[in-house]
């Protein structure tokens, strides 16, 4: 055996396997990180929270209160919650408290603690300022968002109002509802008076029956201040829409109202007054006779060019 030969057998070996740097590929981080807000999301919506009392297939306490059975005035706060949020929530706020400039709060209100006929009267007939509410003045206008409301549905606003935020003052009934009703709407026209009107007589009975003139005006010429508004500060006159809508725009606008009301100062404050959402509230029919009478008011002859 060569000399070379026996040197290299002699000498340790460097083949070894050795430990190196490398990266973590990118898809690894990215699969982590989408698995960690998926599974975050999963939890929020069916843990639960951890409250022992919520179970399947129910994932909050709120949903399971939701749908369990009740009775009473328990029944008619559950009922009446839906109906606040869609008709009196927007101004009055899911907390009662109301909104700076736009509607006082019914959380400590001692309007809610008063009697049921003259605390239905207000979501009946409507309200005009001025008015005074936990030692602050308001004067604003509030539609009647009640009228449209089943005698069981207003009863169960109202008791849903004067039931929550802190407020405890009884629930109210179906048939004090209806007694309400009829104390306030003793001049409205019958079933068979409005079967014998023509759809613009009808209309104006509509027109009367959901306040429109409380902001618009009797004659819908409009004329309530609204600060800060485009329409020269005003609620805007209703005498020549039949010149901006054709019949099924009309009905389409007063269904879904309008929220945000185009202000003359774009920095100013919100305007306080605006176009509710209707559509909850008038059936198809009076919404129907509603726009015939207003199409009908525009001047005979005259043409703004809108």
């Amino acid at each position: 055996m060569s000399d070379e030969l026996k040197s290299n057998l002699s000498q340790p070996s460097d083949a070894g396997p050795t430990a190196a740097r490398s990266t973590m590929p990118i898809w690894i981080i990215v699969l982590t990180l989408l698995l960690l807000f998926f599974g975050a999301v999963y939890f929020d919506h069916h843990s639960g929270w951890f409250d022992k009392q919520v179970y399947a297939p129910y994932t909050s306490a709120d949903q399971l209160a939701l749908y369990q059975p009740k009775s009473g005035a328990a029944a008619a706060q559950a009922r009446g919650r839906p109906a606040y949020e869609a008709a009196c929530g927007v101004c009055h706020g899911s907390d009662g408290l109301g909104k700076l400039g736009q509607a006082p709060p019914l959380a400590g209100s001692e309007w809610v603690a008063k009697d049921v006929a003259s605390l239905a009267r207000i979501p009946l007939a409507g309200l005009n300022g001025p008015v005074q509410v936990a030692g602050k003045d308001w004067n604003l206008s509030m539609a009647p968002m009640g009228a449209g409301m089943s005698d069981a549905d207003l009863a169960a606003v109202l008791t849903y109002i004067r039931e929550s935020w802190g407020n405890k003052y009884g629930a109210v009934s179906t048939d004090e509802a209806k007694t309400a009703r009829a104390a306030i709407n003793g001049n409205a026209p019958s079933a068979a008076d409005l079967a014998r009107m023509t759809p613009g007589e009808r209309g104006h009975a509509v027109y009367q029956k959901f306040g429109c003139a409380q902001c618009h005006g009797p004659d819908a010429k409009g004329g309530v201040p609204n600060p800060n508004a485009k329409t020269a500060e005003q609620i805007p006159s209703l005498i020549y829409v039949a010149d901006g809508y054709t019949k099924d725009e009309l009905i389409n606008f007063i269904k879904r109202g309008e929220r945000d009301i185009p202000r003359m100062n774009p920095a100013g404050p919100e305007p306080p007054h605006f176009m509710p959402q209707w559509g909850p509230i008038i059936t198809d029919s009076e919404l129907d006779d509603l726009a015939a009478y207003l199409l009908s008011l525009k001047p005979k002859g005259e043409n703004l060019g809108f």
